[in-house]
């Protein structure tokens, strides 16, 4: 991160200007503690080659020391390389996102502003349309308004004139069938009337008919007696009392 290479950057400038790092203090090693010379006494050549063997050490010690520390200088220089190559790729995709998200926003707005004006060319004309239409509309409007009120007026009068040639037609109909009635029922009784009169005329005449034929049949019944008789006291085939037959 940039902190850290800056921070890098600080220490190199420091160890640059002629700064060694701190060396800390180390225990002394078991190879140190042997080699130092006893207290108990030894012969002076081993206290002397004791002595070269651990100054020896100790420059081995200290190239060791400066070796691990141009290590550690060497390591962290290329960790601060790497992570000033990755910042600066970072931020360049963060900068190339940047510019397209920003150049994305511009086409959308610059499309948004064309397809508004569009729409706002489109509504008025539409609106003015309308306009017109509507003024078109109005001014018909009270034609045919008052066009429907004067064919419901007529419808209404119309009605008004049918219902009371109705209630007219009604009454004469009703007069018509009352004289009808009365002449059916004067025709009727007149009718029944001259039946009965027709059945009592007819009646007599069967009567007086029947009446003249019970005569008549009266009648030839006597002159047929008087034959029977005058035959049978001619032919003597019985006496006169077989004859004998009711006068009336």
């Amino acid at each position: 991160m940039p902190p850290a290479a800056s921070s890098g950057g600080g220490r190199r400038r420091r160890w640059a200007a002629g700064d060694s790092p701190r060396s800390e203090k180390r225990p002394r090693d078991p190879e140190d503690s042997e080699s130092e010379p006893r207290s108990d006494g030894g012969s002076s050549g081993l206290e002397s080659d004791d002595g070269d063997f651990v100054s020896d050490l100790k420059e081995i010690v200290c190239l060791l020391r400066l070796i691990k520390g141009g290590a550690n200088k060497d390591g962290q220089k290329m960790c601060e390389e790497i992570i000033t190559s990755v910042a600066a790729d970072i931020q360049t995709m963060l900068e190339e996102t940047k510019l397209r998200f920003e150049k994305e926003r511009q086409n959308f707005l610059k499309v948004l502003s064309n397809t508004s004006k569009e729409c706002d060319s489109s509504l008025s004309k539409e609106y003015i349309k309308f306009q017109e239409t509507y003024e078109i509309f109005c001014m018909q409007k009270d034609v045919h308004v008052q066009a429907f009120r004067d064919l419901f007026s007529k419808v209404e009068v119309e009605k008004k004139a049918l219902f009371e040639q109705y209630q007219h037609h009604r009454k004469e109909e009703t007069a018509t069938l009352s004289e009808l009635d009365n002449t059916f029922s004067n025709k009727i009784k007149h009718a029944e009337q001259s039946l009965r009169r027709s059945e009592l005329d007819n009646f007599l005449e069967k009567k007086a008919h029947a009446e003249q034929s019970v005569r008549r049949m009266k009648k030839h019944d006597k002159s047929f007696i008087i034959l029977r008789k005058s035959v049978g006291s001619f032919l003597e085939f019985g006496s006169d009392d077989d004859f004998d037959l009711d006068d009336d």
